[in-house]
Formats: C-alpha cells, sequence, structure tokens
C-alpha cells in the first residue's frame, strides 16, 4: 500500500495502512465516496497492501489474485474485452467518475448497472484458490448500481466470505446499498481534498493549469478537478447553464418571452445524459450555499470563484430565509426524480418554472 498515492484522507489512510499491517484489515468494506474524493484509487491502494507478495513484480492491476465489478449498460452488447477496457480506463482515468467511464465506453442512452451475472462470476472465482497462495480482493466500483437480485447475491457471499477474500465496496450512496450488505461491512466515508493536497498533486502532475481556479471551483473533489483539465465540456458549462436559468427567471417576472426562453432551456438540458443532469443539479446546490453563505455574511466560508464573470454576491440578496429551504428542496426533489428515470422534460420544466417563482420571493 502506497500511502502517498492516496490524496488527503491521512487519518483514514493510516488506521487502514495499520490494520492491513496487522493482518486485520475487514474482508468486507464499504467506501462512501460521494464526490470524486478518489474512492477507487484508494480501494486499489488498499489491494496492493493485501495483495503484497514477493513472486509478483507487476502492476497491481494485472495481478491475478484482483477482479474488478463495475457498472455495465443495456444500449451496448456484451463485450469480451470490456473488461480490459476497465483497466485501461483506471489506468488512464484513476479519479474520475461513473459518467466519464460511460463516455468512454461509448454509451449516450442507459443507465448502467452491476449485474446478476456479475455477481455469479465473482461467486465462482471467490470459491477458487489464489493463483499466487495469498489473498484474494474483489472491488466493486458502483456499488449503489446493484439491484435488489444482485444485491442479495452478493450478500450470499458476504455473510461467509471464503478465507482470505476481501471484498471492497465502493459507493457514491449508502442509501442505495441494500440495508443487510450495510451491515456485513465495516463503513470508511472519505472527506473532501484538503487545499493543499489537492494543490500540489495538481502542480506535480499538470503544468500550464491555473491550479488556484480549478482547486477552488473542484470543491474538494480530484475527479470534478480532472473534468475541468480533460475540458470535460457538461462539468465546465455547469456554471454558465445554471445562471442562464437565472437570468430567465428573473425576467419572467417582466416578460412572458421569459417564460418560452426557460422552457427551450429545459430542454437544452433534459437533452444531456442523466449522469450530467444529476452532476449539474449538485452544482446547483453547491452555488446556492454558496449565496446564502454571502448573504448571511460568512464570506470567510465562501470557496466559489467563478469560471467567467459571474459574481455570486449579485445572486446572494436573491437567496434568503423566505426561499432557502424551498430551493433546496426544488433542488433534492429534481434530482431524485432524475435518479429514477422521471421525463427529464418535465422535471427540468418543472425545475426552472418553480426556481422563477421562489427567486423572485421578496425576504420583507
Amino acid at each position: 500500500m502506497n500511502l502517498d498515492r492516496i490524496l488527503g484522507q491521512h487519518d483514514l489512510k493510516d488506521k487502514i495502512y495499520s490494520s492491513i499491517q496487522k493482518n486485520t484489515y475487514p474482508q468486507s468494506k464499504i467506501i462512501i465516496d460521494k464526490d470524486g474524493y478518489g474512492g477507487l484509487n484508494m480501494a486499489i491502494e488498499i489491494a496492493r497492501g493485501l495483495l503484497k507478495n514477493g513472486s509478483f513484480k507487476g502492476d497491481v492491476l494485472d495481478h491475478p489474485d484482483l477482479y474488478f465489478s463495475f457498472p455495465s449498460f443495456a444500449s451496448l452488447k456484451d463485450n469480451e474485452n470490456v473488461y480490459n477496457e476497465w483497466l485501461g480506463f483506471v489506468r488512464q482515468y484513476p479519479f474520475s467518475d461513473f459518467q466519464k467511464w460511460s463516455s468512454y465506453l461509448g454509451n449516450t442512452t442507459s443507465q448502467g448497472s452491476i449485474k446478476v451475472s456479475e455477481v455469479d462470476k465473482v461467486q465462482k472465482k471467490a470459491a477458487l484458490k489464489s493463483f499466487l497462495g495469498g489473498n484474494k480482493v474483489f472491488i466493486f466500483w458502483g456499488a449503489e448500481t446493484m439491484m435488489a437480485q444482485t444485491s442479495n447475491k452478493l450478500l450470499k457471499i458476504l455473510e461467509e466470505p471464503p478465507i482470505n477474500t476481501y471484498f471492497i465496496l465502493i459507493t457514491n450512496s449508502l442509501h442505495d446499498v441494500l440495508p443487510t450488505i450495510i451491515s456485513r461491512c465495516q463503513i470508511s466515508t472519505l472527506r473532501p481534498i484538503n487545499y493543499n493536497d489537492h494543490k500540489n498533486f495538481l502542480e506535480s502532475s499538470f503544468k500550464g493549469i491555473e491550479h488556484d481556479l480549478i482547486v477552488n471551483s473542484s470543491r474538494g473533489s480530484i475527479g470534478r478537478s480532472m473534468n475541468y483539465i480533460y475540458e470535460d465540456v457538461a462539468s465546465i458549462s455547469h456554471e454558465q447553464n445554471f445562471i442562464e436559468c437565472l437570468r430567465f427567471a428573473f425576467l419572467a417576472k417582466k416578460s412572458k418571452k421569459a417564460v418560452l426562453d426557460l422552457t427551450k432551456w429545459a430542454d437544452t438540458i433534459s437533452s444531456n445524459s442523466r449522469e450530467q443532469q444529476k452532476e449539474f443539479l449538485g452544482y446547483c446546490s453547491f452555488l446556492v450555499r454558496e449565496a446564502m453563505l454571502v448573504s448571511y455574511k460568512s464570506q470567510n466560508l465562501n470557496s466559489f470563484l467563478s469560471n467567467s464573470s459571474f459574481k455570486i454576491e449579485n445572486l446572494a440578496p436573491f437567496i434568503h430565509s423566505k426561499n432557502l429551504i424551498e430551493i433546496v428542496s426544488l433542488i433534492e426533489d429534481s434530482h431524485y426524480s432524475v435518479s429514477r428515470n422521471v421525463n427529464s422534460k418535465i422535471v427540468f420544466t418543472n425545475f426552472a418554472i418553480n426556481l422563477t417563482k421562489l427567486i423572485n420571493v421578496s425576504e420583507d
């Protein structure tokens, strides 16, 4: 296990390292990575520690006793080479996210999931002896995508795990993991990466970029930083999309045309993938929070840095005690609806219209 490869998480990684050294590491582990804080990278480093064996000198990703399970997509035909594509993806984007994986495979329509057939493979591999006579490690990336049938099949393995076999589940939402699976696992929650670790990593890895701008805009998420650096258009445009919605919302009070513009705006946002839609709503939540901090004279807690000429101080007066809770609820309800495959045009039309009402509420 190479601690230097794990960004931030200092207390957590020291405890994990110690447990590996003392042979007390739990056989079943859940890593909660809510927002691209490096969960997959940490799981790989844990596997490196658990699989330490003098007879193997290669890349840990090629270790015969390490196996990954990850979401596949109904829109794509089964591909025998998908596992090799996954390894190539991890090597290229070790801090990436679900949306990047989806785009990497060329998926444009379906939502991915870890299927029952995948857990069948794990069950067979777990029952075999390890290739090198040591530990075996199974990493599940995107554990929240497992349906009930898949989760129940995995639960049977976790209830009586084979000796010297370890399971690491990575999820961005513990609420979407079967409670009985949660009860069988030790849980670790990743935190946003601190400013210094984040900036030092970017400075040592990438030249010719605005390190401060990216770190401040990424809100502790190394995954989001990578999207900015690799010029993920959807990620960069979240700010502009929300500002455009706000502009139409303010104009709608005086102009009927602005209402039509809001409808067109909703059509544009709904044309993005569902993962991009959820990321956008997450950004809206962040921006509202930042405006609230300014509104309540807590600028010292504010971390917003615009990618354009937008000033958070201009939005702050419109986020106050009379509409804050309702706006946050609107964003959360919209996010939930997108996650549950509700028609996107309906979701974002409703979002735009209700935001118009709420943003024009006076505090007096």
